[in-house]
């Protein structure tokens, strides 16, 4: 599966890499949904929205269990990689270096 954010919509989908079963699987509360990471061994995504009350959130890859990880000491997050071994989510803040 292919999961993408779009600022312009504010949403995130997902598609099947062939352009098949495209469903639209967050598109409440986005304000400028930035980057995006998967983490398939446990089922989530995890993403930014650097919008007026930026934050990092994460959620099943289906959506469901939506949930806010970092909401505080934020400008514009926008840059995610994930450590499987370490289990550690780490950003880069364009507005804060």
């Amino acid at each position: 599966n292919l999961y993408w954010t779009d600022t312009g919509t504010d949403r995130i989908e997902v598609t099947r890499l062939n352009g098949t079963s495209r469903k639209i699987l967050i598109s409440e509360n986005l304000d400028e949904p930035r980057a995006i990471v998967l983490n398939p061994v446990m089922g989530y995504m995890y993403w930014t929205d650097w919008g007026e009350s930026p934050k990092i959130e994460c959620a099943y890859l289906d959506g469901s269990e939506r949930r806010v990880l970092v909401n505080t000491s934020l400008g514009w997050p926008n840059g995610l990689a994930l450590d499987l071994e370490k289990h550690k989510l780490y950003w880069g803040d364009a507005k804060t270096d």
